[in-house]
């Protein structure tokens, strides 16, 4: 065979492997980028589905904030009120309950009633919807008690000292998303459920810088990435879920206690009015029926501050659950 015929036997072979070889690239890159939004979609999507759940418990706390301040300031401040009116209180009259025993108007017990209901009184002067964000987040997530004090100072809550001050779930639930500058004093830090949320959050904001020309394996990488990042999103989703939950649970249990509250605060104003100040005046009716509204004004105490997040930033199951069992167990709702 003539070696010029060789030669070009060898040309077009070599052009015929070249030829395959640019599609077998092109066929890559195209396999590439397929993966590469896929990928991209899922982690879209994971990121919407997380903010719509921070969104939702977000809400959820805000509304028990303001149902505490509301009861504190309200029904609670009434109940402030009218039992500091009375002289003489001696419960161990009429029947031995623990909770009462040494109660009255004198009492470290009482004042702590009294000097948070005052200050949520001050915080609420403007009304409830003129009371900040981050305040009724505070509030509702921790003890409300302390943070009210803190709080009716017209200090920011950022400013706040704390759990509240540090809380990384708490600065995340109402910062907002990494793709709008959220996260809060915390950098995103955020615990959920045990789940250390910071660093999976964080993908959504620098995961999105998919090219074309990456290799198919980094693009499969990418996938797993992706695949990684949306179970924890649904992770993170379920604890969020938990948490909301447990807050309108709270929430649901204070309005039943706040409408309580509110019945018997009236039956003990008319006592007064009708029978005086003096405890040892009253008959036994009477007696009892303050009695049971200094029980009541106890419980919404303890179930106020009684706080829905430990200060590591997980739902604080074991202590909220207790409190709405033994409400739900041992109390007769009136009203």
């Amino acid at each position: 065979m003539p070696i010029p015929f060789i030669l070009g036997a060898l040309a077009v072979s070599a052009g015929a492997y070249g030829i395959k070889k640019g599609i077998n690239a092109k066929n890559n890159l195209n396999q590439a980028k397929k993966i590469n939004d896929n990928a991209q979609e899922l982690v879209s999507d994971t990121e919407n589905l997380i903010e719509s759940a921070r969104e939702v418990t977000n809400n959820s706390i805000k509304e028990l904030g303001k149902m505490k301040i509301k009861i504190m300031s309200g029904s609670l401040s009434n109940f402030v009120e009218n039992f500091s009116r009375l002289k003489k209180v001696e419960f161990s009259d009429i029947v031995e309950i623990e909770e009462l025993r040494g109660f009255n108007p004198d009492s470290k017990d009482f004042l702590e009633i009294k000097n948070s209901s005052f200050k949520a009184k001050e915080l609420a002067t403007g009304g409830l919807v003129g009371i900040g964000a981050g305040t009724l987040l505070a509030v509702g997530a921790f003890k409300a008690g302390t943070l009210i004090g803190v709080a009716s100072t017209g200090t920011a809550i950022s400013a706040l000292s704390g759990a509240a001050a540090t809380n990384a779930t708490l600065a995340w639930l109402g910062g907002g998303a990494l793709s709008i500058g959220g996260f809060g004093m915390a950098g995103g830090m955020a615990v959920l459920g045990g789940i250390v949320a910071g660093p999976a959050l964080a993908i959504g904001g620098a995961f999105m810088a998919f090219k074309a020309e990456k290799s198919l394996n980094d693009a499969k990488s990418n996938m797993e990435q992706a695949v990684k990042f949306a179970q924890e999103g649904n992770d993170i989703c379920k604890a969020l879920e938990k948490i909301q939950s447990r807050s309108t649970q709270i929430l649901n249990l204070l309005e039943r206690l706040d409408k309580t509250m509110k019945n018997l605060v009236r039956d003990v104003k008319s006592i007064i009015d009708y029978c005086g100040t003096d405890w040892r005046k009253f008959n036994r009716v009477a007696k009892e029926k303050i009695g049971m509204t200094a029980q009541v004004a106890k419980i919404i105490k303890n179930v106020i501050d009684t706080p829905l997040l430990t200060e590591e930033g997980n739902l604080n199951d074991s202590e909220t659950q207790q409190v709405i069992d033994y409400c739900n167990e041992n109390f007769l709702f009136t009203g």
